[in-house]
């Protein structure tokens, strides 16, 4: 596992081999628009389902990402008490546009677990509209962002027709 911070502000970070190659062979031999989904919270307008945690390599990963907790926040130097990691299923066409995360989440980290035709990563933007961070699109990369009211971002790409963006999604509470 690999964080690294993407500048100075030290709020955002590039996140690469979270997961081992065993999970993500099992994550690949599984036909996810067969998975069990329900609709995301706040996110009702959007073709995006969260995959229940009725398969046991999806509960498995949560138990894993808790069980790294630790090691991320020793690698960001902040403390989590608790974290709970979901799947993301973005079906054909999935974007959103700039938007900030609600002020429940405290930090949270997404994770590409899927090959795509074309690049669809998260985007984060400067308060001016220009690019701070479009991480590398390939399967277990990612990013951690620490939520504050200058985190904007996007997933200004389209997902084409005959394909989804699998994703894993942790969020992290801080002792306060």
């Amino acid at each position: 596992m690999t964080i690294t911070p993407v500048d100075s502000k030290n709020d955002l970070f590039f996140v690469e081999e979270i997961y081992t190659p065993e999970i993500l062979m099992q994550i690949a031999e599984i036909d996810h628009l067969q998975s069990d989904c329900e609709i995301q919270d706040l996110q009702e307008h959007h073709p995006r389902q969260k995959i229940k945690h009725s398969k046991l390599i999806y509960k498995q990963i949560n138990e894993y990402v808790q069980n790294l907790n630790w090691k991320i926040q020793s690698a960001i130097g902040m403390d989590f008490n608790a974290c709970d990691t979901a799947f993301w299923l973005d079906l054909p066409g999935f974007d959103m546009q700039s938007h900030l995360d609600n002020d429940g989440v405290y930090a949270a980290m997404q994770i590409y677990l899927t090959e795509n035709t074309k690049p669809m990563p998260t985007v984060f933007y400067n308060s001016d509209g220009s690019i701070r961070f479009e991480p590398e699109y390939r399967v277990n990369s990612g990013y951690l962002m620490l939520n504050n009211m200058n985190q904007w971002h996007a997933m200004p790409y389209t997902v084409p027709d005959n394909e989804y963006r699998l994703t894993s999604y942790t969020w992290f509470w801080r002792n306060e």
